[in-house]
């Protein structure tokens, strides 16, 4: 069972981390050593962040969205549940596309993938699209020939990365919006541990907040204070507060 201690100190190791870092260092609560997440495909990765985040906080997600035409802010409430998204067939298993006398074999990137595509400090993000492609692209031939992933044609290239998108395709979840300002409908991305690590992080602010005015309050150790369950800190809190 995860305690506050377990989430408070995988959040402190997680700062100095990357996101894919991070998202390593969150499945490592749930008894997923390094070496399996690096494995996972992104959508995998992905469910089990969302079991976790459900498990944490709940399945209920409330966010916001700017209209990207006139500004507005528009608030958006969802359940977890609504955003799975079933593979059509095992996500880490190779595809083949075939276009334009182009053959590719290719896999979808993993999570060990992205750790190390950010490890390598991509110059810029087609840098990084194009680092990632040569990792996952297992065999490429333009009319027989073999060719390096990055000389495949373009629209090959875009092609490949809607097939991979689709073979797991609860590593690209969007959700719609229409703003009841203007009328402008378009999609966001949600990235699950975008959202879960900014939440983490915001409830570990306020718990270290906690744990400081009930150590001025009380002189109670870190430890003591995070044994106690989060109502009776509240109440303390509020006696504190008086």
């Amino acid at each position: 069972m995860l305690t506050t201690s377990d989430l408070l100190n995988s959040w402190e190791q997680g700062l100095v981390l990357s996101l894919p870092g991070r998202a390593e260092r969150l499945l490592g609560l749930v008894g997923v050593e390094p070496e399996t997440a690096a494995r996972l495909s992104v959508g995998q990765r992905d469910s089990l962040l969302m079991a976790l985040r459900r498990s944490v906080f709940s399945s209920r997600v409330v966010g916001v969205a700017v209209c990207p035409r006139c500004g507005q802010w528009l608030e958006t409430t969802f359940d977890l549940e609504d955003v799975r998204v079933e593979a059509p067939g095992d996500p880490g298993a190779p595809i083949e596309l075939s276009l334009d006398g182009c053959v590719v074999q290719a896999r979808p990137p993993t999570s060990g993938d992205l750790l190390a595509v950010t490890e390598a400090g991509a110059a810029g993000e087609g840098d990084a699209r194009m680092a990632l492609i040569e990792r996952c692209v297992l065999q490429s031939r333009l009319q027989d020939t073999p060719v390096p992933a990055r000389d495949l044609p373009a629209n090959v290239l875009t092609e490949l990365g809607v097939a991979l998108g689709q073979a797991d395709p609860q590593a690209d979840v969007h959700l719609a919006f229409e703003c009841f300002s203007c009328g402008h409908a378009w999609s966001a991305v949600f990235d699950i541990l975008v959202f879960f690590w900014a939440e983490l992080d915001s409830w570990c602010q306020r718990l270290l907040a906690e744990v400081h005015a009930l150590a001025c309050a009380y002189a109670w150790t870190e430890a003591e204070i995070l044994a106690l369950s989060s109502w009776r800190r509240s109440q303390y809190l509020e006696m504190v507060r008086w």
